[in-house]
């Protein structure tokens, strides 16, 4: 396969906002946090509880064939979608423009999105052959194609943003951030509260309502697109051997040789399985257990104090990640995340327990909830540094293939469990009976227990993960290749830090040279003494230096 170009993106109006070789909040608030969270909005909806609860509760497809429908649809789907997140990554490896390899492909995912989603829910009133069409293709469009064009290439922007592990791991946190806090939100909180009783089973009110949702994709992608920028891509085109180069079968073998890529991607499906059948759980569980059927507050309340620490922890989580290093701190919420998911089970029915145990269990996961992304983007380090070449196109496919098959596999599951357990669907006027034991106990079991099992499997595949300890000599070496792969051409070797140092230097002699012409400028008006006003600064300046280095020194002692 030849080399993609997207000679029409060179233009300035597709030229990133992003200039600096350092990470500015711009980058990290805007590209980061703000653009995932508007899209993680809107699939939050799509892929997640809403979704099959419009297909359980609005459409009513459990009956069909004895809820085999419901539970091979999504599952038949993924193998559409394994070849087409494969087929993504290969075509994100050979893409090759001034604006990267994956952010052309996330500008290209905004409006598709916005069109497919609408589709899920836009299901005219038909004959149930042409409902059953309807549904197969417009969630095969959304998940097979759409999403997975988004999702490939934003997995790709943090590991290809920068080599600097600290400013990547500030952008994994913000990133994550913005996907968990904004929707927990929007999302888990006001569209329980606010439109679910609107939208009851009324098909109408749910298509017009998630149309208008779905349109959040193209500003969302035109937001990161601008404000992101493939720094490693630039320095890999620039001093080592084209992506285009490695095989398939090469990229296969370069990952499969890092014991740390398959600890980190085992992690990946155990997190995506369980934390995608208990948000599926999630409303049938406030609907038929916690509380009445829409009512509008049992949910809210689960979701707004259950699901705050995603927010407050992000303040005890970072020094703690600084002085202890994610994998010890993930092990310790793992034990926290179990513990709490036990005081939930126990107490299924009482609203004040399960808020505790909920509390528990968000401080638990909040390290696998922000650092994931960058745990990941440590292990394509290591993939590079045994391989001599990057893996990015093919590991972000593998692991956008994990995320939509684990969402298929879980919707699958729990529709056939739902169909063999007995779920009884609401009225067409919005009536409902009572839902049995069994089913009760099974979105007990599926909010509470699958967690709590899934943070002990992921507890112990960390025993497996220590490439922190040695992220440090390997940046050293990939660094020490690149040197001399430029040297072998005859060429100087200028790393990001060196640029980002010298484009510092840069910028503070421009400054300085602003400041001294606004300093005679202002002398000059107020007939004051340059000289002397100069001096003033310089005195000012030297005791602010002081006085640092003082509270620096006091720091160490």
């Amino acid at each position: 396969m030849k080399s993609i170009q997207f000679k029409p993106l060179d233009g300035k109006l597709f030229s990133t906002n992003v200039k600096s070789q350092n990470v500015k909040n711009s980058e990290r608030w805007l590209g980061y946090f703000l653009g995932p969270a508007l899209v993680a909005c809107m699939n939050a909806i799509c892929a997640q509880s809403y979704l099959n609860q419009f297909y359980t509760d609005v459409l009513k497809l459990s009956p069909i064939a004895g809820g085999l429908f419901l539970a091979l649809m999504p599952l038949l789907s993924k193998i559409v979608d394994a070849v087409t997140n494969v087929a993504m990554g290969r075509i994100i490896d050979r893409t090759n423009s001034k604006q990267g390899k994956a952010r052309p492909w996330l500008l290209f995912s905004g409006p598709l999105m916005a069109i497919s989603s609408s589709l899920l829910f836009a299901v005219p009133e038909s004959s149930l052959p042409m409902t059953i069409i309807w549904v197969t293709v417009s969630y095969n469009l959304y998940f097979c194609i759409s999403y997975t064009m988004y999702n490939i290439s934003n997995t790709l922007l943090v590991p290809l943003s920068t080599r600097n592990s600290k400013q990547r791991d500030t952008l994994a946190m913000a990133s994550s951030m913005g996907i968990s806090m904004i929707p927990g939100v929007l999302v888990s909180m006001l569209f329980p509260m606010v439109l679910l009783p609107f939208l009851g089973v009324d098909r109408g009110r749910w298509g017009l309502v998630m149309t208008i949702i779905g349109l959040l994709a193209i500003p969302a992608t035109l937001i990161q697109y601008k404000f992101s920028r493939e720094r490693v891509t630039e320095d890999s085109q620039a001093s080592t051997q084209a992506e285009d180069a490695v095989s398939f079968g090469q990229q296969i073998k370069g990952c499969l040789s890092s014991k740390y890529w398959i600890v980190i991607m085992g992690i990946v499906i155990v997190y995506q399985l369980f934390n995608n059948f208990q948000i599926t759980s999630t409303i049938y569980y406030c609907n038929w257990v916690l509380g009445t059927y829409n009512d509008g507050t049992t949910m809210t309340i689960l979701n707004a104090i259950g699901q705050a620490p995603l927010g407050l922890g992000i303040l005890i989580l970072w020094p703690l990640v600084k002085r202890f290093g994610k994998r010890n701190v993930m092990i310790a919420g793992c034990a926290m995340g179990i513990v709490g998911g036990v005081i939930c089970a126990l107490n299924a029915r009482n609203m004040g327990m399960v808020l505790i145990g909920l509390v528990l269990r968000s401080f638990g996961t909040l390290p696998i909830t922000y650092t994931l992304t960058a745990m990941v983007a440590d292990a394509l380090d290591h993939v590079e540094w045994l391989n001599k070449f990057r893996c990015d196109g093919f590991s972000s496919s593998i692991y956008s293939i994990i995320v939509t098959v684990t969402t298929g596999i879980s919707m699958g599951v729990f529709n056939l469990l739902l169909g063999f357990l007995g779920y009884v669907a609401p009225m067409a006027d919005g009536s409902w009976v009572p839902q049995n034991a069994a089913v009760q106990n099974f979105f007990i079991a599926g909010m509470f227990i699958v967690p709590a099992a899934g943070l002990f499997l992921i507890g112990f595949l960390l025993g497996f993960f220590h490439v922190e300890k040695e992220l440090p000599q390997m940046q050293a070496d990939i660094l020490q290749r690149h040197k001399d792969a430029s040297a072998a051409r005859g060429e100087v070797y200028v790393s990001p830090e060196e640029k980002a140092a010298l484009e510092q230097a840069e910028l503070d002699r421009v400054a300085e040279e602003n400041r001294v012409k606004e300093l005679k400028a202002h002398c000059v008006k107020k007939g004051l003494s340059f000289d002397a006003e100069e001096a003033k600064y310089q005195q000012k300046l030297a005791d602010r230096k002081a006085k640092e280095a003082t509270k620096a020194n006091k720091g160490r002692k």
